[in-house]
């Protein structure tokens, strides 16, 4: 099945919008614009890239250097499968706008469910089918209860229903109440409501399992280990084999616990998405110390109805086999390490020795 992919890091920020037209703000058109190829590292022969045409020297160095696949869409076939990052009004109408048929996209119900399963509260339905209620994270149009759980839990981490890559996270920790119950107040009238959950002490470790879904049937795919700023940003994935960052995660959690979390998250997604959604899903979870002495395992800080760099992660593992862990990061400025995208537009893709 030939597919015609799409690279839209900025789907969250629609999504959060709603509507078919929408605009990224520079940073992220920018991100946008340097990583139109990323597709060419999961893409296939016969596959196409929606991707400016300017980018034809730096597709065939891809192909040179490590052997990708994947073409510059120049239009005219309609027998491609759409494929991008994330689904949301807007990548409809920029697949619209690339010449595919409306027959071959979602229809506007679908777009509005997976925007709905897209929102943070789907944690919420997660935990809940895992029969996790201790962990439920809130979900609330009142800023003062931001405040209020600020001030019962310190540390509490705040969060908008829809964003990307940690850029509507943040801890209130050291917020004066009245700017808290401002910044919340920002996010309910831009979104509607706001998420706010207890901060865990002593993490350890950022992980997430990966599952594709097709057919109203869950697989699990892999796991991945990722950084993160203290308060939320995400800095870059490991990239490593299977059998390397399971066993990075064992040394916290035993195997067969990490196996039934996994086997718990598949059962639940089967469950709440069946057939609404076809394609990747990724499940951000945290290992922190627990109070006896021993590492606990949060099952779901959230979910990410999409591709994630997790996958890429994996999908770069895959092809490279890097012998010792490396990591997978967006670089500003001069590349570092070895180039997995050439530098467009301020930013290149880099795979650094950790």
């Amino acid at each position: 099945m030939r597919r015609l992919h799409l690279y839209n890091p900025e789907n969250d920020l629609a999504l959060a919008l709603g509507c078919r037209n929408y605009t990224p703000p520079p940073n992220a058109d920018a991100l946008r614009r340097a990583g139109a190829l990323l597709p060419m590292w999961w893409a296939i022969e016969g596959d196409e890239i929606i991707a400016p045409s300017d980018c034809q020297g730096d597709a065939d160095w891809l192909r040179r250097h490590f052997g990708l696949c994947g073409g510059i869409f120049s239009g005219g076939n309609s027998r491609l499968v759409p494929s991008p990052w994330g689904w949301s009004a807007d990548a409809c109408r920029r697949f619209e706008s690339a010449g595919v048929p409306a027959t071959l996209l979602p229809g506007r119900d679908v777009v509005e469910r997976m925007r709905a399963l897209s929102h943070r509260r789907s944690s919420i339905s997660l935990l809940s089918e895992m029969n996790r209620s201790d962990l439920l994270p809130v979900e609330t149009t009142d800023p003062d209860v931001v405040v209020e759980m600020e001030r019962n839990y310190p540390g509490t981490f705040v969060k908008s229903p829809w964003s990307c890559s940690g850029r509507g996270v943040f801890c209130a920790s050291g917020i004066d109440a009245a700017t808290l119950r401002a910044k919340a107040s920002g996010i309910i009238h831009r979104q509607g409501s706001v998420m706010v959950e207890r901060g865990v002490k002593g993490k350890v470790a950022d992980c997430a399992s990966l599952f594709y879904i097709a057919g109203g049937e869950v697989e699990f795919r892999g796991y991945s280990l990722f950084h993160a700023e203290d308060r939320g940003v995400y800095a870059g994935n490991i990239v490593a084999s299977q059998q390397w960052l399971k066993g990075a995660l064992t040394k916290y959690i035993p195997a067969q616990e990490l196996e039934n979390t996994v086997e718990e998250q598949r059962r639940a997604l089967q469950r709440l998405i069946r057939n609404a959604y076809t394609g990747w899903v990724g499940i951000d979870m945290m290992v922190s110390r627990s109070e006896a002495d021993g590492f606990a395992l949060h099952p779901c800080i959230e979910l990410n109805l999409r591709m994630t760099m997790g996958v890429v992660a994996m999908k770069v593992a895959e092809r490279l086999a890097p012998a010792t862990p490396h990591i997978i990061s967006w670089r500003r400025g001069a590349p570092q390490g070895l180039t997995l995208l050439p530098p467009r537009h301020g930013f290149a893709l880099c795979l650094t020795a950790i």
